[in-house]
């Protein structure tokens, strides 16, 4: 997952790069896995950012998500694990910044450098 993620993140950066704006999946050249589902996850795969520039992301908007479809380990099913887009701050509109959520403590345990990419 930690793959699908890091692809994402480097997509909408080098995308926002040449454009100067968020794209959705699609418009960045993302697919998730296996048409959004693997054994242990279901990814989001419609999410509504396209082609947003960073001043039109004030407030954070999910980029990415997926669900965690079993438990894995102390990890319960069920889990959004998230990555949020925002303008980055005190900059103009030539930076977008990423924060990753995992939920609980024990999928944090899971992938302990999820929230940091992209940072």
């Amino acid at each position: 997952m930690l793959l699908f993620f890091s692809s994402y993140v480097k997509l909408q950066q080098a995308y926002f790069s040449e454009s100067n704006m968020a794209g959705g999946w699609q418009l960045i050249g993302y697919q998730a896995p296996n048409n959004g589902t693997t054994t242990n996850f279901e990814y989001g795969t419609n999410l509504g950012i396209s082609g947003q520039n960073s001043d039109a992301l004030e407030s954070s908007q999910v980029g990415w998500d997926a669900k965690n479809k079993v438990a894995l380990n102390e990890c319960k099913s069920g889990v959004n694990w998230t990555v949020t887009l925002s303008k980055a701050s005190g900059t103009t509109s030539a930076d977008i910044s990423f924060a990753a959520s995992a939920g609980n403590a024990g999928c944090v345990a899971l992938t302990p450098t999820f929230d940091k990419i992209g940072k």
